[in-house]
């Protein structure tokens, strides 16, 4: 082994160079450090042979004196590497200047320089128990393992060491390449098999001789990583007793310890070391950082019990915090353990700790792994804890909405983190309470969704709902069987309404409408909270942003999922005691369904009739001119076929002036359809290219046409309005819109009325599956173009099962194929 200690020692380890400076030295080779300084002398070599002659022979008297060489030629490790994790060794000249650094953590590392004199012949170091062999520097290593300092360098090592950690126990030089640790990320080990070979300490010729290659015995142990100690699954031979974390004095990878065994960690105790051997570079790192990180945890929970002062706490956790985030360990273990031991140290002594500024400190402190993974439980418990007390809440709820939001953006089960979500829901109602006009939760959840337009977050959404529907759930669970309306609406008010109040928050925000009105579309609440009058009155404000939407797929999730059920709008019907005879939010629903071309409009009428034909009836009486408009459009689409229904309908309509101008304009449109539909007239029907719309409208004007069974109106300008004008033939049975402008709220109506329609040209149209679908009405549908179209593989299997007469499907050119 050769080695420079000039006096410019510093420098060449620093930059991790061989020789000193500018200068060219031969390089002696190195006598243990027990010998005396004045004997370690760097010889400086010229292009004179004879001063390369005598720089030789110094080398070797050198040697001879101060070093012991083993008999395969290699020279004792001790003196070449650097003593213990606890010292580093500056060598001049004159005397010996050593470092100490006391302890095993980067943050409580400190440094104390001490000169020593040059007659102390016997330093010893942790390091001088490496036999003769232990190559831990130089030509034996292939890459060679340098140490800086109290900083290993890892520049020689290439991809075959494992990179400092930012606050490794022994990376707390200013030279730590942080950088690397991000490109390596280990999982944490427990458990693995290793072969385990124990050195003593080499400070006699006699422990060097034992502990040499030739007499050094492994053993085979698979070693587990307990929460205190390393211990071997068959206590024997090495391993006989176990390894306190708190026995560890250094802890450091050899690349290579003989020509048969590399991949070598060396684990330095008070009486020897430890050699663990393993089969590749990357265990081999995965158990150092595992030690590690279980030496700093333990060392950690020792400190603070014995702690009583809440600053110096605070300190030690702000330690494990940081080691946590810089460690290259992938593990649930480094992030929820140190809220587990604050969470530990919190409910050891609430009163004394629970102080509102450490409190706060404590929240910042472990902020970092929070962002990083969702709390531990024992956190969503502490932090529940200071969301019921009001006093604490000013002081923590600016910095739990960060907590609170990736709660809410990250989790996927809510049933497995029941803490998560009460936290959530404490967080919630401690915000209602300081501020019930709404304005936190207005705030909170503009932080939620982000400033964008839309919310980048898919999870953020079911979770706020499905959170707050458990929230109303558990708390009505708490009500009496039996309680009065003034009870309730107390009861309501301060536990209830803050979750309701987050819905009709939510209900703002465009994005998350759809989606909401999904979620609320099966009744998801208590039936003992839908028969009440204040519950329904706050929800319909999110009912009534649903039904009123433009958008069809979103107000239709006001009707009910099946016609055996009732939805929103069944719920919202005036005649039912929640509103009290109030039917202006029924109004505005019926309205907006009507007035939608995409909509179902016979199907909607259909659901009427069998659910609120009495509604109907009470509300023409009062003169709502929108009910009024529905009983006519029943009566004209033949939706009410009992003869006395009808009646009862057209009595209604002549009570009132205006019911009777509404049922005079339906009888004069019934005439016209009546002559429309008189048998005679033409059986094929072709309009001109470029006819719109107005053009066929007055074409059925002009006479009879019941005879009438196939209209032509290939690449015209027809759209989807000329549907309200074909559904008075209902004999026909081919329809040809090839190359038209007629679209899916067309079909939607044909699809209604036309039930003997057998054959029908769609090609070059705009329809889509959602038009398509629909065509499932018409069950004598023999012939179907869809060639050209965005038809997919979907909507035609639909078809092909619902319509078994469907013989013919042209999909050629189709979006999907």
């Amino acid at each position: 082994m050769r080695k420079c200690f000039c006096s410019r020692w510093w420098s060449i380890v620093l930059h991790g160079e061989r020789h000193c400076g500018s200068m060219s030295c031969e390089i002696s080779a190195v006598d243990d450090l027990r010998t005396d300084p004045p004997a370690r002398k760097c010889s400086t070599s010229s292009t004179n042979s004879t001063n390369s002659t005598n720089s030789t022979s110094s080398t070797n008297s050198t040697t001879s004196a101060g070093s012991m060489a083993t008999s395969d030629g290699e020279v004792d490790a001790a003196a070449v590497s650097i003593p213990s994790s606890a010292v580093m060794v500056y060598v001049t000249d004159d005397a010996v200047a050593a470092m100490s650094v006391v302890g095993c953590r980067g943050d409580r590392t400190r440094g104390t320089v001490a000169n020593v004199d040059a007659s102390s012949s016997d330093i010893h170091t942790d390091r001088d128990e490496c036999s003769s062999d232990d190559s831990c520097n130089g030509p034996d290593s292939p890459t060679g393992l340098k140490r800086v300092g109290s900083v290993y360098d890892f520049g020689l090592d290439g991809a075959d060491s494992p990179p400092p950690c930012a606050n490794h126990p022994f990376a707390t030089g200013p030279d730590a390449d942080l950088t690397k640790v991000a490109r390596k990320q280990l999982r944490m080990i427990r458990e693995v098999d290793v072969s385990v070979c124990h050195l003593n300490h080499t400070n006699t010729i006699i422990s060097k001789i034992l502990s040499s290659k030739y007499l050094r015995r492994w053993e085979n142990h698979q070693i587990r990583l307990q929460d205190d100690c390393i211990t071997s699954s068959t206590p024997s031979g090495f391993l006989s007793k176990t390894i306190g974390y708190e026995a560890i004095k250094d802890l450091y990878p050899v690349k290579r310890w003989d020509s048969n065994f590399k991949y070598c960690l060396r684990v330095v105790v008070t009486n020897g070391s430890y050699l663990l051997q393993t089969t590749n570079q990357y265990l081999r790192d995965q158990i150092l950082y595992s030690i590690l990180w279980k030496k700093n945890v333990q060392e950690t929970q020792t400190l603070l019990k014995s702690q009583s002062d809440p600053d110096d706490m605070l300190k030690e956790l702000q330690n494990i915090v940081d080691f946590a985030k810089n460690i290259p360990l992938v593990d649930d273990e480094i992030f929820h353990m140190p809220t587990f031991i604050a969470s530990t140290l919190m409910t050891r002594d609430q009163e004394k700790y629970y102080k509102r500024v450490w409190e706060k400190a404590l929240i910042g402190t472990l902020r970092p792994l929070i962002e990083d993974c969702p709390p531990s439980a024992e956190m969503c418990s502490f932090l529940s804890h200071h969301c019921k007390d009001q006093s604490s809440l000013p002081i923590i709820k600016d910095s739990l909405v960060y907590t609170i939001t990736r709660i809410l953006k990250h989790n996927f089960d809510f049933a497995r983190t029941l803490t998560a979500r009460t936290l959530v829901q404490d967080y919630i109602k401690a915000l209602y309470i300081q501020d019930q006009r709404g304005e936190s939760i207005r705030y909170f959840l503009s932080r939620v969704h982000s400033a964008s337009a839309v919310c980048p977050h898919n999870r953020v959404l079911p979770n706020m709902v499905s959170t707050c529907i458990t929230a109303i759930y558990s708390a009505s669970e708490e009500l009496p069987a039996n309680c009065s309306e003034a009870e309730f609406d107390c009861y309501y008010t301060n536990h209830l309404r803050c979750y309701i109040v987050v819905l009709q928050n939510i209900s703002e925000y465009s994005d998350w409408l759809y989606g909401l009105a999904q979620l609320l579309r099966p009744l998801p609440f208590p039936a003992l909270l839908l028969i009440r009058s204040i519950f329904m009155e706050d929800i319909s404000s999110v009912i009534l942003k649903i039904g009123l939407h433009e958008d069809c797929e979103i107000h239709k999730q006001v009707l009910a999922v099946r016609e055996t059920k009732d939805g929103w709008f069944d719920l919202c019907s005036p005649i039912e005691a929640v509103f009290c005879g109030s039917s202006i939010v029924w109004t505005q629903l019926l309205k907006t369904l009507m007035a939608c071309e995409r909509c179902k409009k016979k199907k909607l009428l259909k659901n009427l009739k069998a659910k609120h034909l009495g509604t109907c009836v009470s509300e023409a009486l009062k003169n709502n001119k929108i009910v009024m408009d529905v009983l006519c459009l029943m009566l004209e689409w033949m939706v009410v076929e009992d003869l006395h229904q009808r009646n009862q309908i057209v009595d209604t309509l002549k009570s009132t002036e205006f019911g009777r101008n509404v049922y005079d304009e339906f009888m004069s449109r019934q005439n016209q359809l009546l002559e429309l539909q008189r048998k005679g007239g033409p059986q094929n029907l072709s309009l001109p290219a470029r006819g719109t719309d107005l053009d066929l409208n007055s074409m059925f004007d002009c006479g009879p046409f019941g005879n009438l069974e196939s209209v032509d109106l290939a690449f015209t300008n027809v759209t989807d309005t000329c549907a309200n004008t074909l559904i008075k033939l209902p004999s026909l049975k081919v329809l040809n819109l090839w190359g038209t402008q007629f679209g899916d709220s067309g079909l939607l109506i044909i699809s209604d009325h036309l039930t003997n329609l057998q054959v029908l040209n769609l090609c070059e149209t705009k329809v889509t599956d959602r038009g398509i679908v629909s065509l499932i009405s018409l069950i004598n549908l023999k012939k179907l173009n869809l060639n050209s179209t965005k038809a997919t593989v979907r909507s035609v299997d639909v078809l092909k099962k619902k319509l078994p007469g469907l013989h013919e499907v042209d999909v050629r050119y189709s979006f999907a194929w």
